[in-house]
């Protein structure tokens, strides 16, 4: 595989990322009104929109890490500490929130908000490590 440069796999990884998301919002809002129509909803329903809205996700994690395999030694350690710190974050607010409703501090808790809190916490690592933009 020939060398590519930062610029053209920042490119690459912009021209799937975008896409990604908005069909990632068209799959939450198109998932929660369809299964509103729809009543009652068959039993099959619920996992494939499921499924269908987490596959944008994925795919953004999956050229997230082709994005850092594509780059040099020192952007690869940046990324992948900023990976792992939005992990650690992500991981110790969801034992925060299971505990708070374990012991009845708070209602129950949408768990799929934990998703967009990953990237986010991803993306502010990065901010706050010195990177001007998050990828």
């Amino acid at each position: 595989m020939s060398p590519i440069s930062f610029k053209q796999a920042k490119r690459r990884y912009h021209l799937v990322f975008w896409p990604m998301i908005a069909i990632y919002v068209v799959a939450c809002l198109g998932g929660a009104l369809i299964q509103r129509q729809i009543t009652p909803a068959p039993i099959w329903l619920a996992p494939i929109l499921a499924f269908l809205t987490v596959v944008p996700m994925l795919a953004v994690l999956v050229f997230i890490w082709r994005y850092v395999q594509e780059t040099d030694e020192y952007s690869r350690m940046r990324q992948l500490e900023a990976l792992a710190i939005g992990g650690l974050v992500t991981a110790g607010a969801a034992g925060f929130i299971g505990f708070l409703q374990i012991y009845d501090a708070i209602p129950t808790f949408p768990v799929v908000m934990m998703l967009p809190f990953f990237f986010i916490s991803f993306g502010l690592a990065k901010i706050f490590r010195g990177d001007k933009e998050c990828v």
